[in-house]
């Protein structure tokens, strides 16, 4: 097959392009296109900034400060000195940036730094043999019969704790139990990602090494796609246009300033939770290297992050201290959370706070569907409540 995106037609036809009338941003666009395909690093387009992004320099001299003597440095703290200098900008405390460096738990998950972009059109996918299954919700475990059961003995087992919490914050007891349950079953399931290695892998997204290498995926995947659209229309007798080329270009263009907006943003907000962990030291009973979670950094049996846990987490057992490892805390967290969020009466005002807690639909029903079960279920738990209460007081007497 022939090649149609091979560097020398493309090089003939953006000439060609070049040569006939049009805005010269759009000229600009085209070139700096070409050029990104080509394999050049820098986008050149009219418009761009060109302002340094987030960790998007290499041990300059306020992080090497930090940590001392260069010399020293393992190669772990060389690797993270772009964000240790993002964040000491962003106003950390030196402190706070040289134990996270020195934490010997600190690690590089090099796939937190991956960008998703859809780079072409959905292909057509041809018709199955049989009538498709019926979709799957991806929580569908969390409101089916075992999901029942389990919820139904934690309700008993904490029906005073979780009942404070409903008073206090107006929302219901089987919300809140719905989203322990969801996120941690109840604290089984919390998650081994070194936090502070998360968000400092997050933020890493911005290094000329990572945007490569998303680059490089992201062109291979676009590349495959527009050469069999091309190749289609040189089959079909129809001409290869400059315009077809240029066309292209122009959508290259774009994926690749969406992929350095999304690094971009995905740094940002890491080293904005960076920063609030540096906050939890002074109220987290549990010291920061040694807090552990999910992928995305959240932690403790609600799954905060920790700008949530610095705005929203609460002492729910008095003890002076907001341990999310603690069921006590745990629950009066979440449900100060989804009050904050507007929980109220309406479908949709429950829809809402439940999807500021997780932005995704499939969540949402998840959460309301096992709430709604378990609150049709209520009056046979008060009624096993009420029996457990009469052999406690039979044991006494």
């Amino acid at each position: 097959m022939r090649n149609i995106l091979n560097i020398k037609n493309m090089k003939k036809l953006v000439q060609q392009f070049l040569r006939e009338p049009a805005r010269t941003s759009h000229k600009i666009l085209i070139l700096g296109a070409f050029a990104a395909l080509c394999g050049t690093v820098v986008l050149v387009q009219q418009g761009w900034n060109s302002a340094p992004t987030v960790a998007s320099t290499r041990g300059s001299a306020t992080g090497l400060s930090v940590l001392g003597d260069s010399a020293k440095l393992t190669k772990q703290q060389k690797f993270f000195l772009p964000v240790a200098e993002q964040l000491l900008v962003q106003g950390a405390d030196a402190g706070f940036v040289k134990q996270v460096l020195n934490d010997t738990n600190l690690a590089f998950y090099e796939k937190l730094t991956k960008i998703n972009i859809a780079t072409h059109p959905p292909e057509p996918k041809p018709l199955p043999a049989t009538p498709p299954k019926k979709r799957v919700n991806p929580y569908e475990y969390a409101y089916n019969d075992l999901a029942m059961k389990k919820a139904s003995e934690f309700l008993l087992a904490n029906d005073s704790l979780l009942s404070a919490a409903e008073q206090m914050y107006r929302v219901p007891k089987e919300a809140i139990t719905s989203i322990m349950w969801i996120e941690t079953r109840f604290g089984d399931f919390l998650g081994d990602y070194h936090v502070s290695s998360v968000y400092m892998s997050y933020a890493m997204a911005t290094q000329p090494k990572f945007l490569q290498k998303n680059k490089d995926r992201l062109k291979a995947d676009f590349s495959a796609y527009y050469e069999k659209q091309m190749q289609a229309k040189v089959e079909a007798g129809k001409e290869l246009t400059a315009q077809d080329t240029a066309d292209v270009l122009t959508k290259w263009a774009v994926i690749e300033e969406k992929m350095m907006e999304k690094a971009q943003k995905k740094a940002s907000w890491a080293i904005g939770e960076l920063i609030a962990l540096q906050q939890m030291r002074k109220i987290s009973p549990i010291p920061i290297q040694q807090l552990r979670g999910s992928w995305a950094g959240a932690f403790g049996l609600s799954q905060f992050i920790p700008s949530s846990y610095v705005k929203l987490a609460v002492d729910g057992n008095g003890d002076g201290k907001i341990n999310l490892f603690d069921v006590r805390d745990a629950a009066h967290s979440v449900g100060h959370y989804l009050s904050n969020a507007g929980w109220g009466a309406s479908k949709k005002a429950r829809h809402r706070a439940v999807y500021n807690y997780n932005h995704s639909d499939d969540y949402v029903n998840a959460v309301l569907g096992l709430c709604t079960r378990l609150e049709k279920k209520s009056p046979e738990l008060a009624k096993e409540l009420a029996k457990m209460a009469v052999n406690r007081t039979a044991e006494k007497n």
